[in-house]
């Protein structure tokens, strides 16, 4: 039995030592733990609505902070990237050169530095799109990059750390640095940019003290499962959800049975690996599962979008307030969604033991805060994305309206958050979950009384920080970047569409599955190297 401990729950005191945090932070950990540990059996009805009021008030004023950051530096980096790969598409241009032409152009543009065969030196105009290809480089560091900064801005800081903080900064300073040097040796840049990705990396593979998940390999779940076959069944449902040939009912069986069963389960994943690895402060537990909390978010909301402009769905907000009643009722019925996940893999008691937990409660709690949070941000960022990059179907370029996507998202986001504070108010009054108690308490800063930053504050803001990684990567730097092309009308207006599988032919190297356009595409590997 105590092996059995052991290995589900780690030695506690041999980790503390080893984590050596620096001053303050200890008191705040030990604050945690002075909390009732039996939080989960409190009494239900001594929490009055004013106290539910008070949380949510706090976390949505929190929320909209976050929002209102990540909604303006969203607007700025695809609207520059929009208009410098629009800037030499002109209907001139589409008439001499010819359709396929336009659509190389366009796919090429966030190269930033390339010009046919050749290449130019480095131009403030190509700030946007260099940032959004060396977001897109990261891919594969991002969660280490997640996992290392939250316990390194949480004050549990070690070299390893520092180190991934400094190599992940080095990879976009040193990238730009190098561009606006050399120019055109696209080859150091590259050289560069994979050494300070190696550092990062390795930080991430050596760090035992925070990832002591015994069973799994966190490499094979994170990088082959996660990072790999999950990105393939994402495009899948995207390609799928564009296609005009496509049924409706499929579209909609689709998005309504096979994609939350798909983001259940990877979300249910990360949320096990929360459970099973140390945390030795409160909302440390939080970067082991925000990652694909807010993926899902974003891409469930887009193919919903995708299916709205195809005509499969008549009206948003109804199939929103009827998701929105079905998710009320999960958490009015059932306190922890991972319940059988949990049996499966360790067994009935050392499940029962660690559900009962503290952590098991926050983990509870903050999933239930992020998943709102991120849906709120994916209704705006992806109204946005639609806007901003003129989405149309052939033939139907109507449906940009900045009027009709603004309103909309009003009536979206209106239910999104009347739904928070009702999805709060039912865990806390029937499953003891408070979500105010997650957070540490006291000020991340305090200069003398008048400047001060909660840690609530922080925690958000480093969330947010996380999301716009996220649609830089995914949104702008994967969907536009890869699968939007070009239309440009007899009026001159430049549209996007979904890519056919004939139009990814046209991207840097072919297709992006062949090894030359995985190369280009993923490692910057120049393009006159390759082809």
């Amino acid at each position: 039995m105590n092996d059995a401990r052991e290995r589900i729950f780690g030695d506690v005191d041999d980790f503390r030592e080893d984590l050596a945090p620096e001053s303050g932070s200890t008191e705040l950990t030990a604050e945690h733990e002075k909390r009732p540990p039996d939080v989960l059996g409190a009494d239900s009805t001594a929490l009055r609505v004013k106290d539910v009021l008070w949380d949510w008030f706090t976390i949505q004023a929190c929320v909209a902070a976050g929002l209102v950051a990540l909604t303006g530096y969203f607007t700025f980096i695809s609207t520059s990237t929009w208009r410098k790969c629009t800037e030499t598409l002109s209907v001139e241009f589409r008439n001499t050169s010819g359709r396929e032409e336009v659509v190389r152009s366009f796919l090429r543009c966030t190269f930033g530095r390339e010009h046919g065969k050749g290449y130019r030196p480095w131009k403030m105009g190509d700030f946007s799109v260099l940032f959004v290809r060396i977001s897109t480089l990261a891919y594969f560091g991002e969660m280490i990059f997640h996992q290392l900064s939250a316990w390194h801005a949480s004050k549990h800081r070690k070299w390893r750390t520092k180190l991934a903080v400094q190599s992940f900064a080095g990879y976009y300073i040193v990238y730009f640095v190098m561009l606006c040097i050399l120019g055109y040796h696209s080859q150091y840049s590259q050289l560069v940019c994979m050494s300070c990705f190696g550092v990062l990396f390795y930080c991430g593979a050596t760090s035992k003290e925070f990832w002591s998940t015994k069973g799994l390999s966190w490499i094979y779940t994170y990088v082959i499962l996660l990072a790999i076959v999950a990105k393939t069944f994402v495009e899948i449902f995207m390609i799928v959800a564009a296609d005009p040939n496509v049924s409706a009912k499929l579209k909609l069986g689709l998005r309504f049975i096979l994609v939350p069963l798909f983001w259940e389960f990877v979300c249910a994943i990360e949320r096990h690996y929360a459970r099973l690895n140390p945390s030795p402060g409160p909302c440390l537990q939080l970067p082991y599962f925000v990652s694909f909390t807010l993926q899902q978010a974003f891409f469930s909301r887009y193919i919903m979008f995708l299916i709205s402009a195809g005509g499969a769905v008549k009206n948003m907000a109804n199939v929103q307030a009827v998701l929105s009643l079905h998710e009320l009722m999960i958490n009015v019925v059932q306190k922890d969604r991972d319940i059988y996940l949990v049996k499966l893999f360790l067994g009935k008691q050392s499940a029962d033991a660690m559900l009962m937990s503290r952590k098991q409660h926050d983990i509870v709690a903050l999933n239930s805060i992020v998943s709102s949070f991120a849906e709120i941000c994916a209704v705006i960022v992806i109204s946005l994305y639609l806007y901003v990059f003129r989405m149309a179907s052939v033939g139907n370029e109507i449906i940009v309206d900045l009027r009709a996507y603004g309103s909309q998202a009003v009536n979206l986001i209106a239910i999104e958050v009347v739904l928070s504070f009702f999805i709060m108010y039912v865990q806390q009054r029937f499953h003891g979950i408070r979500h105010g108690d997650v957070f540490p308490r006291g000020n991340f800063v305090d200069r003398r009384g008048w400047f001060r930053i909660s840690y609530k504050f922080v925690v958000f803001m480093w969330i947010t920080v996380m999301m716009a990684h996220k649609v830089t990567i995914y949104l702008v730097g994967s969907q536009f970047h890869k699968y939007l092309c070009p239309r440009i009308n007899d009026d001159g207006e430049i549209f996007s569409y979904q890519c056919t599988t004939e139009d990814l032919k046209l991207a840097p190297g072919g297709f992006y599955l062949n090894p030359d356009a995985f190369l280009i595409q993923m490692f910057d590997t120049p393009v006159v190297m390759r082809e």
